[in-house]
């Protein structure tokens, strides 16, 4: 066995992080990630909210968008917030 040094992202899920065995391949995926504030998404926006208790989905509160049908980013209804996660309990 060997010791590997790996990169993950600072954006994903605490417990459940991508890692990557380059610093530049950590890099180009926290570009893009859907948890990055800086694209502007639909996880990171204050407008999202869950549809209902009997629902399962997310809305737009300001229906611009069926949030995650699409990837969105650089929405400019876009109001930061934490991330969709930041509510979950384990």
């Amino acid at each position: 066995m060997k010791k590997v040094t790996a990169y993950k992202c600072d954006f994903c899920k605490p417990d459940a992080p991508r890692l990557f065995l380059s610093h530049s391949g950590a890099k180009k995926h926290e570009n893009r990630c859907w948890l990055n504030p800086a694209r502007k998404s639909c996880a990171t926006c204050m407008n999202v909210a869950p549809l209902s208790d009997i629902s399962v989905g997310w809305k737009c509160l300001e229906n611009i968008y069926t949030p995650f049908k699409k990837k969105v980013e650089g929405c400019s209804h876009y109001k930061p917030s934490g991330t969709i996660f930041d509510n979950e309990t384990n």
